[in-house]
C-alpha cells in the first residue's frame, strides 16, 4: 500500500490525461515526483527508523497514503495530485527502511533473500489488483472512486502493521554506534538509480503503450499488466529461494544476469508495433519478473554488505533508486510527446538497463562491512 500512489497514475494515464486536460508527460511527472520524493526522504527515513522503530514509521506511512488519497479524490485537480505525490512519496521511504530493519533483525542470512523477496512482493501484488481493476473501474465509475478505496485500504494496512510489526530499531537507536559504511558504497545508490530507471517504464507506461500504439482496450491492457505483475511475484519469490542457495557472494552477479534478461524484454515490448500484442505480453511479463527479482535480491545484498548499518545503507541505496524513478516516468512521457512515438523512449530504457549492468559490476567490487572491520 505504501507504493500505491506511485503506480495508480500510470495505470490510469489515459483517463487522467483526458479528465485533467494534461499531457502524458505531466502524468508521468506525477509518478516521477512521487518516487523522487521517496528518494529525497530515504536518508531521513533511515534516521527516523533508528529513533522511533519499525512499527511507528510504517504506520505513519499508511496514514500519509490514506490522507493523500482522500485529499486527491475530493479536490480532483492536477496540483493536488502533485502535493499528494510529495506527501505519500516521502512517507513511502519510511516503509522501505522500516521493513528492511525489521527483516534484518528477524531473519537469518540463509533466508534473507527470500524474506526480502516476499516483502517486496507486496508492491507487485498491489499493482496486479490496481492494473486489473483500475482502467476498467475508471471507465465504469471514476478515478476518484479508486482513490477512495485506496485510502480505506491504507487505513486497514496501517492497523495490521500496528498489530503485527515489532518495534525494531538498528544499533544506533540502542545506544550503540553503527559501523561506517564500506568504502565506495555510493555505487549501490548509482546502480539502484539505473536499475529502476531502466525497468520502471514497463510498469508505468505499458498500459498506455498498448492502448495508444496497439489499439488494445483499457480492460485488455490492464489485464495484461495484471498478469505480468502476478507472474512477477511468483518469479520473485522463486528467485529469492535461488539467491539464498547461491549465497551472499553471488547476489550481485545474479542482479546483473536479471537486468541483462530485462533488457531483452524491453526490446520485445518495443517491437510490439511490428510483431503484435503477443510479443508485448511475453516481453512485459518477462521484464516485470526480472525487475521484481532483481529488486528483492538488491535489498538482501544491501544487508549483506552493511549488516550493522541497515538503516543508513538502505537510505543511500533507496535515494538512488527513487531518484531514478523520479527521472524516468516523466522523461519517458516527454519523449513520447516530442517524438509522437514510443520507440525512442523504449530505446532510452534499453540503454539505461545496459549501463545498469555495468554499475552493478562496480557495486560487486565493494567489500562487506564485516570484512572491512576485520581488516581494521
Amino acid at each position: 500500500m505504501g507504493a500505491s500512489l506511485g503506480f495508480i497514475p500510470g495505470f490510469l494515464a489515459t483517463t487522467l490525461s483526458e479528465d485533467l486536460s494534461v499531457s502524458r508527460g505531466k502524468i508521468g511527472l506525477i509518478v516521477g515526483i512521487y518516487f523522487g520524493s521517496t528518494g529525497i526522504g530515504s536518508i531521513p527515513a533511515g534516521r527516523m527508523t533508528d529513533k522511533f522503530g519499525s512499527r511507528k514509521v510504517v504506520v505513519l506511512n499508511m496514514f500519509l497514503v490514506a490522507g493523500a488519497s482522500l485529499m486527491i479524490a475530493i479536490l480532483s485537480t492536477y496540483a493536488v495530485w502533485i502535493v499528494g505525490s510529495v506527501l505519500a512519496g516521502m512517507g513511502y521511504a519510511l516503509a522501505n527502511t522500516g521493513t528492511n530493519v525489521a527483516i534484518g533483525n528477524a531473519v537469518p542470512l540463509e533466508r534473507r533473500a527470500v524474506a526480502m523477496s516476499v516483502k517486496t512482493s507486496g508492491v507487485p501484488l498491489m499493482a496486479t489488483v490496481a492494473a486489473a481493476i483500475g482502467p476498467w473501474a475508471a471507465n465504469v465509475w471514476s478515478w476518484q472512486t479508486i482513490l477512495i478505496l485506496n485510502s480505506i485500504s491504507a487505513v486497514i494496512a496501517g492497523a495490521i502493521a500496528y498489530l503485527v510489526l515489532d518495534d525494531d530499531r538498528s544499533e544506533a537507536a540502542n545506544g550503540e554506534k553503527s559501523d561506517p559504511l564500506p568504502k565506495n558504497f555510493y555505487w549501490f545508490g548509482i546502480a539502484a538509480f539505473l536499475l529502476i530507471g531502466g525497468s520502471q517504464p514497463l510498469y508505468s507506461w505499458t498500459v498506455s503503450y498498448l492502448e495508444e500504439s496497439l489499439e488494445a482496450s483499457a480492460g485488455l491492457s490492464g489485464g495484461i499488466m495484471a498478469m505480468a505483475s502476478f507472474t512477477g511475484v511468483v518469479v520473485m519469490i522463486c528467485n529469492g529461494i535461488w539467491a539464498d542457495q547461491l549465497g551472499a557472494l553471488k547476489r550481485i552477479p545474479l542482479i546483473m544476469l536479471l537486468l541483462s534478461v530485462s533488457s531483452i524484454s524491453v526490446m520485445m515490448v518495443m517491437l510490439g508495433t511490428i510483431l503484435g500484442t503477443y510479443i508485448v505480453i511475453i516481453g512485459v511479463t518477462l521484464g516485470v519478473s526480472m525487475q521484481l527479482a532483481s529488486i528483492g535480491t538488491m535489498h538482501a545484498a544491501v544487508i549483506d554488505i552493511a549488516p550493522n548499518s541497515i538503516g543508513k545503507a538502505t537510505g543511500i541505496t533507496m535515494t538512488g533508486y527513487y531518484l531514478g524513478a523520479l527521472v524516468t516516468p516523466a522523461g519517458f512521457g516527454v519523449l513520447v510527446d516530442i517524438t509522437g512515438t514510443y520507440t525512442y523512449s523504449w530505446l532510452a530504457t534499453l540503454a539505461t538497463l545496459i549501463i545498469a549492468v555495468g554499475a552493478w559490476h562496480q557495486a560487486g567490487k565493494i567489500r562487506s562491512q564485516e570484512n572491512t572491520n576485520k581488516e581494521r
